[in-house]
């Protein structure tokens, strides 16, 4: 049990180096607005809202309903639990950051303050949703 309670322990923390990167990339990228600052048409603005939008709309469920079927690990029947249980946490953790990746590489193109705000909620509610809980290892 006590490997067990050491997992979890563990898996709140590979949980929050997720967001902590996150906010960490995101809080990287304000100042450097000014710099990449371009002026771009307002329908490529919403166009590009809508795009990271939507890729939030498609990458998030998938996690989430990944996390709920992939879930609960059972220690006594799986000989390799942890390796198991951290996959299956950073596959779904990857695919919460993909509204953000998004939104960082239209950030880098075109800096649409906008877009790289509503990537990282996005990001940021889908990593909430689905961090580790209690009853994930069983």
């Amino acid at each position: 049990m006590e490997k067990l309670q050491l997992y979890r322990k563990r898996a709140r923390q590979l949980h929050l180096a997720f967001v902590f990167s996150l906010s960490a990339v995101f809080l990287a990228c304000l100042p450097l607005y000014p710099y990449f600052r371009v002026p771009v048409h307002p329908h490529l603005a919403y166009f590009l809202l809508f795009f990271v939008l939507a890729t939030g709309l498609i990458s998030l469920p998938p996690a989430y309903l990944t996390k709920k079927r992939l879930f609960p690990v059972k220690v006594s029947s799986d000989p390799y639990w942890s390796y198991t249980a951290t996959r299956r946490y950073f596959w779904t953790y990857v695919l919460c950051l993909v509204p953000f990746a998004f939104a960082l590489l239209v950030f880098v193109a075109i800096a649409r303050l906008e877009s790289l705000l509503l990537g990282y909620l996005l990001s940021l509610s889908g990593l909430i949703l689905v961090r580790p809980k209690e009853e994930d290892v069983q």
